[in-house]
């Protein structure tokens, strides 16, 4: 049991080795990529993103804070006060998450000025919620509320909803914190609604374990659980450890109001392992104060004065009074079961001071009259709207009304015009005779046009509701079809399992049409890897279905019968195509058929076993391509075209060779600077010149030449190349 253990625990080694050499690759692509741009924009954005993976991934603060002020200064260099605010508030948020609210506002107010000076009315918003945010964390919800409302009204003026989502997120907040709970519910759901039409998950989350919390503070636990569970469970979903830690919180919290102490400990002691690894001291201090009182209610009472004697000490370096109220008020409980009533008054002192301090009332009524404040500009600028409206409205009835005395005139008029040639048609009764017969033909042609012009808008009416059919039968094909993509997607098999089973990886993939007649398929079984790749006659709809019967039939010879030669797997295929695609007692389909590249590779003896229908082998080693040629038949022709034995070749890989499968979609394509086709002899020199790159570098080469060569120009086939390294 002890040798399964040692060599389950050198595997759990090995892999997080590999994993973190992976990530240490990314990283250095990255640099890489910082060091080829000459785009500053381009620059900055990457110096963010390291800086991210260096924060929360290496959980190296200094390092990621030393980057972000190497971004600032490259910002501050090139002139682009835009590149310099969006710097500003990264390096903001990240002194934030340290806990240093001095750092962060300097940073934020820095923004800020600039923002203005812009007059970027969006980075405005973004920079005033980022005050508001570290005035929360301070506890200071009268300032905090004053941003975040002045925030929301420049975001509601230039519809920026994402701003907005963030402004009624942390006034809710607030509202929260002041038990407004009617409120807080109010902002909380418009916060959410914003969210989930952006298709937000984040805010989404965010938003929900706000609601939870809410619910659990007016007493209603059932709910405030609910909630904390969709919230939880979305952040897990984006591996959002800091939301899962809060969500865990959150849980633990409601659990111990209901008289579940022992499971309210176990959800503080998750979520205090997480806050420890990200390093946010407001939250370490939470995740001690709640272990704390749980502890209490599991009369663990030396245990309980312990965790929460650290929370007050990580409370105290952050300045977080809420977290020191409720500290306090746990030391008191603690003392007075521990009849100790003195001390206990003391702390209950302490506490109320520090809640009093937080819920002043002046703190409340100065959030009430921003607030009214917003609410009478928004009423003062929605009667302006409705008073322009009128004036329009005033105007467009002015118009109407002459209008109107213009046509009464032009009537009056015209009657007048009448009566005058009526008089002089009675003169003229002879004339008047000839004029009626010649009237009378000008109606009867006049009705005959009319009629012929509704006919004409029948017709156009039928037409137009023809294609209105059509239309809508060409959307329920599309969908379907789209439907059928994400079917075929779950069918081939996952690049990330296959980055796992090789050294390395990559494939190129780009169907012409939404569905593919070009597929890829593997399996394993002890150390050997079957892998195929193959290319059915034509693409879309058709194409798709002769993927999956090829698919099918590869499961069924491989995996069922366990047939472990490539050329009996192919001869399978062969004849069971034929059979398949059978129309009379005789006659085959010939056009139906499938071209493809089978391999057997041995893990532990590197050696490859190949057979081929139309797809040879490539193998690229120190420079030099070799190809592996295949039958030059098609599978499920027709006897009389092909009856005889695939051929086998087996061959011994050296160390750092690298095996290339292609369809013919990627040679065939026409473009280029004269319009003609890749070829294979460009292909082959392509794959050299690319073969010294990393997998995913080679992927991006691959798609980047093949859509240079493409150009303009139509994709005449379904593409699909893949590259091993074993």
């Amino acid at each position: 049991m002890s040798k399964i253990a040692k060599i389950l625990t050198i595997l759990l080694i090995f892999t997080c080795f590999i994993l973190k050499t992976n990530i240490g690759q990314n990283i250095d692509s990255l640099f890489l990529k910082i060091q080829y741009s000459q785009d500053t924009t381009s620059k900055i954005e990457l110096y963010i993103k390291i800086a991210s993976y260096y924060y929360q991934k290496e959980k190296d603060s200094k390092e990621a804070e030393k980057i972000l002020l190497k971004a600032k200064k490259l910002a501050e260099d090139c002139g682009k006060p835009l590149l310099v605010i969006r710097t500003n508030n990264e390096i903001g948020v990240l002194y934030r998450n340290l806990s240093r609210y001095s750092d962060a506002l300097l940073r934020h107010k820095e923004a800020y000025r600039l923002a203005e000076e812009v007059n970027n009315r969006n980075q405005l918003a973004l920079t005033l919620n980022n005050i508001g945010v570290v005035y929360r964390r301070l506890d200071d919800n009268s300032l905090a509320a004053e941003y975040h409302l002045k925030a929301l009204k420049i975001a509601e003026e230039i519809k920026d909803t994402f701003s907005i989502s963030v402004s009624e997120n942390s006034l809710g907040n607030i509202y929260s914190y002041s038990s407004k709970f009617s409120e807080a519910l109010l902002y909380f759901s418009n916060a959410l609604k914003l969210s989930q039409l952006q298709r937000n998950l984040l805010g989404q989350t965010i938003n929900l374990n706000n609601i939870g919390e809410v619910y659990e503070l007016s007493g209603n636990y059932e709910k405030a659980k609910e909630y904390y569970f969709r919230s939880l469970e979305i952040n897990k979903q984006l591996n959002n450890e800091k939301g899962t830690a809060i969500c865990l919180n959150g849980i633990g919290k409601v659990l111990l109001y209901t008289d579940f102490p022992k499971t309210a400990y176990k959800y503080f002691s998750e979520a205090a392992t997480i806050n420890k690894k990200i390093g946010d001291k407001k939250f370490i201090a939470e995740s001690y104060i709640n272990l704390g009182r749980s502890l209490v209610k599991l009369k663990k009472y030396d245990e309980a004065e312990q965790c929460i004697n650290q929370g007050i000490k990580v409370s105290l370096e952050i300045n977080s009074r809420s977290h020191l109220q409720l500290a306090y008020e746990a030391l008191s409980v603690i003392c007075s079961e521990k009849n100790n009533f003195k001390t206990s008054l003391q702390y209950y002192k302490l506490s109320t001071t520090y809640k009093d301090s937080i819920l002043s009332e002046k703190n409340a009524n100065h959030i009430a009259t921003i607030q009214a404040v917003f609410e009478t500009e928004k009423i003062e600028k929605e009667n302006q709207i409705l008073k322009q409206k009128q004036e329009i409205n005033e105007k467009e009835y002015k118009r109407q009304k002459y209008f109107n005395y213009s046509l009464i005139l032009g009537l009056f008029l015209s009657m007048i015009l009448i009566l005058v040639v009526y008089l002089a048609l009675i003169l003229k009764r002879r004339a008047n005779k000839l004029l009626s017969e010649q009237k009378d033909e000008i109606e009867f042609q006049k009705e005959k046009i009319e009629q012929q012009r509704k006919n004409i808008e029948l017709k156009n009416r039928n037409l137009e509701e023809a294609y209105q059919i059509i239309e809508n039968y060409i959307g329920k094909i599309t969908d379907s079809i789209k439907y059928a993509e994400q079917i075929q997607k779950s069918i081939l098999p996952d690049t990330a399992i296959l980055k796992c089973i090789f050294k390395e990886t990559f494939i190129f993939y780009k169907p012409k049409d939404i569905v593919s007649g070009d597929f890829y398929w593997y399996t394993e079984r002890e150390d050997k890897i079957f892998i195929a790749l193959a290319d059915c006659t034509g693409h879309g709809v058709p194409g798709a279905f002769m993927s999956i019967i090829g698919m099918d039939l590869l499961n069924q010879i491989v995996k069922q019968q366990g047939c472990e030669e490539t050329d009996k797997i192919l001869s399978f295929l062969n004849n069971e195509l034929r059979e398949k695609l059978r129309k009379g007692k005789e006659e085959l389909i010939l056009k139906d058929s499938m071209d493809i590249a089978l391999c057997i590779i041995n893990k532990r003896t590197r050696e490859v076993t190949y057979s081929g229908a139309l797809i040879p082998l490539f193998i690229v080693n120190d420079g030099e391509v070799s190809e592996i040629k295949p039958n030059y038949a098609s599978l499920g022709t027709s006897n009389r075209l092909f009856n005889k034995e695939f051929r086998v070749h087996r061959f011994t890989l050296r160390p750092n060779s690298w095996l290339y499968l292609s369809t013919d979609g990627y040679i065939d394509q026409f473009g280029g600077e004269n319009h003609k086709k890749f070829m294979r002899t460009r292909f082959l020199e392509f794959l050299v010149k690319i073969n010294n790159l990393t997998a995913d570098t080679q992927l991006e080469e691959t798609e980047k030449q093949f859509e240079w060569w493409r150009g303009e120009n139509e994709q005449i086939d379904d593409v699909l190349v893949w590259g091993i390294n074993i």
